[in-house]
């Protein structure tokens, strides 16, 4: 009966470890902003307007979640920390037009 015991048992902790590592393997590792951000075209990406220092994410979606005033929409709308891979750019000034009104 020993004989058939210690087998057993060797094979069950076995099993047991082989079932235990593959269902560790499916975890992901943490994304890394920063290498995603050096594959893209142009790095770092640039931002052709002005950004305030302590402006969110949140504000940047405003217009970049649906493309309002022509931005470009981002295919990363829950990457709240824009500046840690987008850096400021050339900001483009605005052309002021004169109200329309009486002409002197």
């Amino acid at each position: 009966m020993k004989l058939i015991v210690r087998p057993m048992l060797l094979m069950t902790v076995f099993f047991s470890l082989a079932f235990m590592t593959s269902a560790f393997a499916d975890e992901q590792p943490e994304p890394d902003f920063a290498a995603d951000a050096m594959k893209s075209p142009g790095n770092p990406p640039t931002i052709p307007h002005a950004v305030k220092p302590d402006q969110d994410g949140e504000a940047c979606n405003t217009c970049h979640r649906t493309g309002l005033k022509n931005a470009p929409p981002t295919s990363h709308p829950e990457r709240l920390n824009c500046t840690s891979c987008h850096v400021q750019g050339e900001v483009k000034k605005e052309k002021k037009t004169a109200p329309k009104g009486k002409k002197k």
